[in-house]
């Protein structure tokens, strides 16, 4: 993991649009998770991929994030559910 020096930029302008992309195996219980997660903003979800077995389903989140500390918030609630098993 690359980590920001104190002095560096991130380089993204805030607010802005910001893409999470997550993996899970049921349609219906991610869709419920995402939208637990993100109660308090607007969000634009899209089918994306399935494995070609049909376990895992992904889906591209859009949501409108004011800075960072609110997108990492967003990730690492996404991250800790136990209906998301993967999220980038």
């Amino acid at each position: 993991m690359i980590e920001k020096r104190d002095n560096e930029e991130t380089g993204v302008d805030y607010p802005c649009e910001w893409v999470y992309k997550v993996i899970g195996h049921d349609k219906k219980s991610v869709h419920n998770a995402v939208a637990g997660i993100i109660q308090d903003s607007d969000y634009d979800i899209k089918d994306s991929n399935t494995s070609k077995t049909g376990k895992y389903v992904s889906f591209n989140i859009t949501v409108l994030v004011g800075d960072e500390t609110y997108r990492n918030k967003i990730y690492l609630a996404f991250k800790e559910h136990s209906d998301i098993k993967f999220v980038f």
